[in-house]
């Protein structure tokens, strides 16, 4: 019996192997989706066993600038909190957040919040990023992480991945993948490490 022939057998005289069909096919494309924006370390571990914890140490880690200039993590330490989003432009969960990202950036720098988009997108795909930055109006600064030292170091397993770092670089808080309202639980978090705002 020949592939076609089995389909039709399938799809005619058998609905309850076609229903079975249909869920199996609806579980994988799930799976699929869920799995889209994983790194290749997170299909044998689960984020939250990888994602780092305590004091990271940034110095050391040089990452390009969209103009092509190193820059070394160890840089924001000292300053204020530090938010560093995990991203990549092939990731819609990654996508959906930069306008919430957009308004954290707008809200809080002023109070010394620092801000990064660390772009995984690799080597192969690192001219697109740049006017995909302009694109999508990004307005924090954005550092390409071309060989997946900061990934590595940082144990990154999913995209998007947000940490929040304290001006000496303990981790306060982590954040996997993207829903609505997770920029507000996340700013809850910031809250507390920056200076009161200013009365006007």
């Amino acid at each position: 019996m020949n592939g076609r022939h089995r389909s039709r057998v399938v799809g005619g005289r058998h609905p309850g192997r076609d229903t079975r069909a249909q869920r199996a096919a609806l579980t994988l494309a799930t799976l699929l989706g869920t799995l889209a924006c994983f790194g290749p370390a997170a299909a044998q571990e689960s984020a939250t066993d990888r994602a780092a914890t305590g004091a990271v140490s940034l110095a050391g880690i040089r990452l390009s600038d969209l103009d092509g200039t190193l820059v070394d993590l160890g840089s924001y330490l000292g300053k204020g909190p530090i938010v560093l989003d995990f991203w990549a432009t092939w990731c819609k969960p990654c996508l959906a957040a930069i306008p919430d990202l957009n308004r954290l950036h707008a809200d809080l720098a002023p109070r010394g919040l620092q801000l990064v988009g660390i772009n995984e997108d690799g080597q192969r795909n690192a001219a697109k990023v740049k006017p995909f930055v302009k694109t999508q109006q990004i307005v924090f600064p954005v550092l390409l992480d071309l060989n997946r030292e900061a990934q590595n170091r940082l144990n990154i397993g999913v995209l998007p991945t947000t940490l929040l770092l304290d001006s000496q670089g303990n981790v306060v808080h982590t954040s996997f993948g993207y829903r609505q309202g997770e920029i507000d639980k996340l700013r809850q978090k910031i809250e507390p490490l920056l200076p009161e705002p200013r009365p006007e």
